[in-house]
């Protein structure tokens, strides 16, 4: 009897190990259901100065909800900018070093795309912690703190069951390992890296579709987290990244279009696919000229790697020449602005292909020891020149330089190889730059002769180019950029033909889309031409109509029409000339038509 109960007993652990480790009975490695939760810290957490010179506050320790692997902070205003740090320990334990985590991310959106006007620090590493406590230059608003747990470690009950799956996942993917056909890995140009699946990205999937640019140059960043990673928690350590960059901070996914580990392992970033250009958000006014690849770990006074830094030379030497672009000397990149940007929107800067953040953004990204190591990885990766087949694309407006609102513009082209021979069947994308970025507004082909004919409907003056992605051994091309204006509707549609000098003469009408002023033009003839003799502005009505007027004092043949001025959102536009005979005074009045 105590033997069959004994074996019942055994018998129902053994299904209940089954059922918890079932998850991770799969080719792929296991990867735990990230948990994010943030707190507010409250108002007594505060012990008083975090210095003897006054410089600052630092918080009392305080407890977390749950177990976390990674903390940020984020505040109301992005304009605050304190100086962050965070430390952390596990229950019983020690407490870490404290690290410096930037009150700004180090990467950043272009204005207008993705992120919104909270401030926010850097994510920072923090292996296994139960603990927290943070330090801040200065108190800045609406303080929170952000966790994100990706290792399944976040209750006592997580850690039971992500223990028996990691095991059982162990041995499935050991013993795939030894019965996976072997054979010679096929040469290819492209580095060996870890895929979005590989580092669990499936549980920080992309809120939309990736936009594409152009890569001329490759940025280097440093995360500023922990150096004290392990292999194993690399790729943790990445979908942490990924977590706090789409949850947090509110991007559309992980800011980096790679990352490289301390170890010499590269990973995927960005969503789009490795070997397009893939807008990411590394370098803030010009992630949609560059690629973004950061070192994960923190390198302010610590050298990166040699394995790192020999794998970061790999993917360099692959991903530029794919683009069409050398990997040594300069190029000219065309600022896009930004509050982190430390050159204005349209400004021109010629910068080296291989650069850190810190050459165009304010900031000390990548450190001070990665930043003077990049001479070192320049030379690592050599000088290469473009790959593929150079081709050229022409392009630009057939109607005239403006449009009225509403009507079509089109835009011709002709996509060709160096040696002058078309390209016919291949996709362009017609694009606007908007918010910062350049974004496609109209998906296109070429034709049998590589021309290129398209059609837009702007709603307001835009900068537009036409952009060949590249194919095969054909190389990436953009056209110049050109303007396409948009000029209001302007309508007059009340006034007098006829009327008295002294009498009131309504001017009605309305312009789309809306303005906020309209400007009323008086002309009076003299001889055989027209003279300007006054101008009135007129304000509209939120549905764009107005009304004006004007008062002749002599009689004479007038004309008058109204004017919507030229600004950032829409071209010059002008009404119909209405011409008005005015004759003598018959008592004054009001002219109606």
């Amino acid at each position: 009897m105590v033997k069959r109960s004994l074996a019942t007993a055994v018998l129902v652990c053994v299904l209940l190990l089954g059922a918890v480790a079932t998850p991770a009975l799969s080719l792929r490695p296991w990867h735990a259901e990230p948990v994010d939760f943030s707190i507010t810290p409250p108002a007594h957490a505060l012990l008083g100065k975090a210095s003897a010179r006054g410089s600052g506050v630092v918080s009392r320790p305080l407890r977390a909800p749950k177990r976390f692997n990674l903390v940020g902070l984020t505040w109301s205003d992005a304009r605050e900018e304190p100086g962050v740090a965070v430390r952390s320990r596990l229950e019983g334990g020690e407490w870490s070093r404290w690290a410096t985590v930037y009150a700004h991310a180090e990467d950043s959106p272009d204005p207008g795309s993705e992120t919104g006007t909270r401030g926010t620090s850097a994510p920072s590493w923090v292996g296994e912690a139960d603990w927290v406590q943070y330090r801040v230059s200065k108190r800045p608003r609406g303080l929170r703190i952000h966790f994100v747990n990706v290792r399944g470690t976040a209750t006592a009950a997580d850690r039971a069951r992500s223990v028996v799956r990691r095991v059982a996942s162990a041995g499935v993917t050991s013993i795939a390992a030894l019965v996976r056909p072997g054979g010679a890995r096929a040469a290819e140009p492209q580095p060996q890296m870890v895929s979005r699946a590989g580092w669990g990205a499936g549980d920080c999937p992309p809120r939309k579709g990736p936009d594409f640019g152009e890569v001329r140059a490759a940025f280097v960043h440093h995360t500023v987290n922990s150096n004290a990673y392990t292999r194993e928690e690399a790729p943790d350590v990445v979908l942490g990244i990924c977590r706090f960059h789409r949850n947090t901070n509110g991007w559309n996914d992980i800011g980096y279009n790679f990352l490289v580990d301390r170890f010499g392992t590269i990973y995927e970033g960005r969503a789009g696919g490795t070997d397009q250009a893939v807008i990411g958000a590394q370098a803030q006014g010009y992630n949609g000229q560059s690629t973004g690849i950061a070192n994960l770990g923190t390198f302010t006074s610590l050298a990166q790697t040699p394995e790192a830094l020999r794998a970061t030379a790999r993917l360099i030497r692959w991903k530029l020449p794919l683009h069409g672009a050398p990997t040594s000397g300069a190029t000219t990149l065309v600022s896009a602005g930004g509050s982190s940007n430390r050159y204005p929107s349209g400004q021109t800067v010629r910068l080296q292909r291989v650069i850190g953040h810190r050459d165009t953004g304010a900031t000390s990204c990548p450190g001070d020891a990665l930043y003077a190591q990049l001479p070192e990885l320049r030379r690592m990766v050599g000088v290469l020149g473009p790959g593929g087949v150079a081709t050229r694309l022409l392009a630009g407006l057939t109607t005239r330089r403006s449009v009225l609102y509403g009507a079509l513009a089109s835009v011709t082209g002709r996509l060709s190889a160096s040696d002058g021979r078309p390209l016919p069947r291949q996709a362009v994308d017609v694009q606007a730059f908007i918010g910062g970025r350049w974004r496609t507004v109209t998906p296109s082909s070429t034709g049998e002769q590589g021309e290129l004919a398209a059609v837009i409907k702007p709603a307001r003056n835009r900068l537009l180019r036409a952009r060949y992605a590249g194919i095969g051994d054909l190389r990436p091309a953009t056209s110049r950029a050109f303007t396409v204006g948009v000029r209001p509707i302007l309508s007059i549609v009340r006034t007098a033909r006829k009327a008295s000098s002294g009498a009131r003469i309504v001017v009605r009408g309305k312009v789309v889309p809306r303005k906020a002023r309209v400007y009323q033009v008086l002309q009076r003839k003299r001889g055989r031409h027209f003279r300007t003799v006054g101008t009135r502005a007129i304000r509209t009505r939120r549905d764009g109509r107005f009304e004006g007027f004007f008062v002749p004092a002599r009689p004479g043949t007038y004309r008058l029409y109204v004017v919507a001025r030229g600004d950032r959102t829409t071209a010059r536009a002008a009404s119909v000339k209405v011409t008005v005979r005015v004759g003598r005074s018959r008592g004054g009045g009001l002219a109606t038509p």
